[in-house]
């Protein structure tokens, strides 16, 4: 049994976390704390048809350092800005919670 190559493009990354197409096996942040989150595991530890796996630990590890990127490189996605702008307002979407209507 063979341990199969694990690389960059089977990670599907997106804000809502990171998961390995292959086995299903993701990450999800907190909405609280980015940094943080839980982990699923998929069919990470199942073989394949051929008999191989993949290395969970390489596949966790490579999980994390995709998602600690992407956070690096989008931080406005999970935490206000200067101004006091809120969640919504960084995502680029309108926040008509308190907005009346126009007469």
């Amino acid at each position: 049994m063979a341990s199969i190559l694990v690389t960059r493009d089977q990670f599907n990354i997106t804000p809502q976390g990171v998961t390995h197409k292959p086995t299903d096996a993701s990450f999800v942040p907190h909405c609280s704390d980015p940094r943080s989150g839980s982990m699923r595991l998929g069919r990470l530890e199942c073989e394949a048809p051929s008999g191989d796996t993949y290395d969970s630990e390489v596949v966790k590890t490579m999980m994390m350092q995709l998602w600690a990127e992407y956070l690096a490189t989008n931080l406005d996605l999970f935490y206000k800005e200067a101004g006091g702008r809120d969640g919504d307002a960084a995502s680029g979407l309108p926040d008509d919670r308190h907005s009346t209507p126009d007469r």
